[in-house]
């Protein structure tokens, strides 16, 4: 059975014991009760009577702080190895009592945190990536003392369905594979002198600035863009088997550093894995498809 996207506490989902301040409040209050009763004194024995009803009070105010809170996961954003994978996880109450100081484990900002009703909470789940691959979502806790200090309530391990996509470490930028000397190395820029002018079109944001026909501003009311046909000698493979290693790690480094710089310089460039062939593209999408391959490709021991 797989494990939930989210989790309610219910009852049985919240542990308490008394925290060293609760087991000090409890010695004095014994100590308390036995000097008041070797000395008969009625005033002292209200005062201890007292102080065990606030004991109890804060039982179950504690306990209730974590009763009905709902946990939930986010799908994580894909990271490099190396870096630190971030879980989101929603908190939030169905009712309309507010849960006090409360603090998520391996939170990425351990500090405390109130959920509001009809305002949940959001946290990251911190984990350390050393090696690409799927890394799942820790086992986490919610725990809390409020509202005295005297108990620490805190959930069972709570087990979330949600994993992250950890890509190689891109490697030292070396030349692109299948170019001529007189292309660019690193993260130079490739000069656009080789394609072949198609036509304009009208602006849009995010296009380059560097395509815009200013001439034609002046006879319009829109700004036009240059439109241009990628020639094929501005197309690259980046195949597994041609890739400098040593190692399978080191190739997916090297083939993680290409895709990035290729995708920076606009180039148009496919990937071979073995039996798995992408053809010759560009943009975000098709950068992460190909760095999402090569995460996935099957590790070695």
């Amino acid at each position: 059975m797989a494990d939930p996207v989210s989790i309610m506490f219910h009852r049985r989902y919240v542990y308490m014991l008394p925290t060293g301040s609760g087991f000090l409040f409890g010695f004095s209050t014994l100590a308390m009760l036995l000097v008041a009763t070797n000395y008969s004194n009625g005033l002292a024995h209200g005062f201890c009577f007292l102080l065990a009803g606030v004991v109890i009070v804060s039982m179950l105010y504690t306990q209730r702080n974590l009763q009905g809170l709902t946990v939930s996961a986010v799908p994580a954003a894909a990271v490099f190895a190396g870096q630190h994978a971030r879980f989101p996880v929603i908190i939030s109450t169905f009712d309309q009592i507010p849960r006090l100081s409360l603090w998520l484990e391996k939170d990425a900002h351990p500090v405390a945190f109130s959920v509001q009703p009809g305002e949940p909470v959001r946290r990251n789940v911190s984990v350390m990536t050393t090696r690409r691959g799927r890394v799942s979502i820790p086992v986490v806790r919610v725990a809390s003392t409020y509202p005295l200090g005297l108990f620490l309530a805190w959930s069972r391990r709570i087990e979330l369905a949600g994993d992250c996509i950890v890509f190689p470490e891109p490697s030292a930028p070396l030349p692109f594979p299948n170019f001529q000397a007189d292309r660019p190395v690193g993260n130079a820029v490739v000069r656009s002198d080789g394609d072949d002018f198609q036509g304009f079109r009208e602006y849009r944001v995010g296009d380059s600035y560097r395509h815009i026909h200013w001439k034609s501003l002046p006879r319009g009311n829109s700004l036009q863009l240059k439109t241009f046909a990628a020639s094929h000698d501005r197309e690259c493979w980046f195949d597994l088997m041609h890739t400098p290693g040593p190692g399978l790690e080191r190739q997916l480094s090297q083939l993680c550093r290409w895709i990035i710089d290729a995708e920076v310089q606009q180039l148009h460039y496919g990937l071979r894995l073995g039996s798995v062939v992408l053809a010759p593209n560009t943009g975000q999408s098709h950068k992460l498809h190909c760095l999402k391959l090569l995460a996935l490709y099957p590790l070695t021991d």
